[in-house]
């Protein structure tokens, strides 16, 4: 286990995420089960994700159903964006804490990303996933309006843009 551990959080899979996923451990707070929940991805302990979501959403959660929908995916790199404790969230204003994180993984070639705010709560002293919302990644928008070849030139002189500005870029 003198690997370093797949999370990206530097050390090694001993001194971070292995003794969790080896049941020697409970992470103490919602960014390293993450991390460790990633882990398990990574190394297909999916059994380590079923026992780590909250007891009471696990219902449609089986090792089986996780390592079928995973079976095909190379995990990448994991980037942890933000983590806040005592969030209030759901209909009840209950407590969570989040953790803000994208996955970054290959799919039949193609690299790929996963971006979620994941929701840990504490039950009996130790702490689990509950549920997660996709991140999006924001659109880029152009500082200026895009200007085609046969648009006016936004210079003001009157010619088409292909024939003025545009004609340097050509």
């Amino acid at each position: 286990m003198s690997q370093l551990c797949p999370c990206g959080s530097g050390l090694t899979l001993d001194q971070c995420c292995g003794p969790h996923i080896e049941g020697a451990s409970w992470p103490k707070d919602a960014e390293s089960l993450m991390r460790s929940r990633y882990t398990a991805y990574v190394l297909g302990r999916h059994q380590w994700l079923v026992d780590t979501t909250h007891p009471d959403y696990r219902e449609n959660v089986s090792a089986a159903k996780l390592e079928e929908q995973t079976r095909d995916i190379h995990w990448l790199r994991l980037d942890v964006a933000d983590a806040k404790a005592d969030v209030p969230a759901g209909q009840n204003g209950e407590l969570f804490d989040t953790v803000e994180f994208y996955a970054y993984y290959e799919l039949e070639g193609i690299p790929r990303q996963l971006g979620e705010r994941s929701f840990f709560q504490r039950k009996d002293d130790k702490i689990y996933y509950v549920d997660g919302v996709a991140l999006r990644p924001e659109a880029y928008r152009r500082p200026e309006p895009k200007v085609g070849r046969n648009d006016p030139c936004p210079c003001g002189s009157g010619k088409k843009y292909k024939k003025c500005c545009g004609a340097s870029q050509s």
